[in-house]
């Protein structure tokens, strides 16, 4: 027996001529988009610099992790204080790991080997924000090198500053929500926070991580400023030192606990979340699927024609809608009632959605 929602009716019209004036305004737009996405991409130390130190970047630890086709970036190009580094030094989005779907946060660690800066926890919470509603998990590939210690004014103040940021860890746990983390180089001080509050640890054996440094321990002798002469006591100390380092793999795994696993290449670590992320509960699409995905009827280049480069022009959202529903169908609720507002039903991806649209 076919679903009620299988067949619905038709939205749309073909467009009769296209507005090449206004694509070509629209496309120098996205150029303009594009063009800041790849100046994000391509900041700070070269790829070829990285890899020859035997070390990913964030981009290609993404690109390893995440099931093809399905990264929705978020937030590339947003720097809300403008920093010289021309970004927040996380590259943040949604994917699918293994079927499931993640909110993933990656340390850019091509700036300032993916040390915290101006800008960055907001990013983060509101990356987080989407885990916490739309209960899916939280994935981090850490790699920071603790705060620009030159901008810490700029980091740590406000309810929406980088403590937060582990303090929404502790929340999506609480909520059973899982935060899976792979950690790779160095994270000290606000890196080490990183690395102790999520749900799951995997270090690769490089890895380290500590909550602390000479700055911390000077404060421990006041003396109303930076006590440079304790912080050399700990420089000098440091090359004598010969034991274990204290936030190695070595005292993490094998005494404290806090690393689940250790892997020996950065391919294993990103392979031990796809494992882990597997083991996530899911549901199957096809039980909330009403039909078959179906291309739109009408081409969605329309759209570049459609939708006005100048935003005070009206045009017909019913022509912008038919090209984004399944088969250019739909079922409007009372569309004699409220006419300048469009409310119905349509498929996307043969799932039923319910969509609300200001009719211009």
């Amino acid at each position: 027996m076919p679903s009620y929602f299988e067949k619905m009716p038709d939205i749309g019209k073909e467009l009769r001529k296209p507005n090449e004036k206004n694509a070509e305004e629209l496309k120098a737009v996205e150029a303009e988009i594009d063009a800041e996405v790849q100046r994000v991409k391509n900041a700070g130390k070269s790829t070829a610099d990285l890899n020859k130190r035997g070390e990913w970047t964030a981009w290609q630890r993404l690109e390893y992790l995440v099931d093809p086709g399905t990264w929705c970036p978020l937030h590339t190009i947003y720097d809300p204080n403008f920093n010289e580094e021309g970004c927040t030094g996380v590259i943040d989005g949604l994917g699918k790991i293994n079927g499931r779907w993640a909110v993933i946060i990656a340390s850019d660690n091509k700036i300032m080997a993916g040390a915290w800066i101006s800008g960055q926890a907001d990013n983060i919470l509101r990356v987080t924000d989407i885990a916490k509603m739309l209960r899916v998990p939280l994935v981090w590939v850490l790699n920071c090198s603790g705060v620009k210690l030159m901008e810490q004014q700029e980091v740590y103040p406000n309810r929406r500053g980088n403590g937060t940021t582990f303090y929404r860890h502790a929340e999506l746990e609480q909520l059973g929500i899982p935060v899976i983390c792979g950690i790779y180089g160095t994270n000290p001080a606000g890196g080490g926070y990183h690395a102790i509050s999520p749900t799951i640890l995997l270090a690769h054996k490089d890895s380290n991580m500590a909550v602390g440094g000479g700055g911390i321990v000077g404060g421990m002798k006041p003396k109303g400023y930076f006590d440079e002469e304790g912080a050399q006591e700990l420089i000098n100390a440091t090359r004598m030192f010969k034991e274990t380092p204290p936030g190695s793999v070595g005292i993490h795994f094998d005494q404290t606990g806090f690393f689940r696993e250790v892997c020996d290449t950065e391919e294993e670590v990103l392979d031990r979340i796809k494992k882990y992320m597997l083991d996530i509960p899911a549901y199957n699409p096809e039980f909330f699927r009403v039909a078959n995905p179906a291309e739109p009827k009408f081409p969605a280049e329309d759209l570049y024609s459609l939708v006005p480069f100048n935003q005070r022009r009206g045009y017909q959202m019913d022509e912008v809608l038919a090209r984004l529903f399944d088969n250019s169908e739909h079922m409007e609720y009372r569309p004699d009632y409220g006419p300048d507002v469009y409310c119905g039903l349509a498929k996307i991806d043969g799932f039923l959605c319910g969509f609300i649209g200001n009719k211009q």
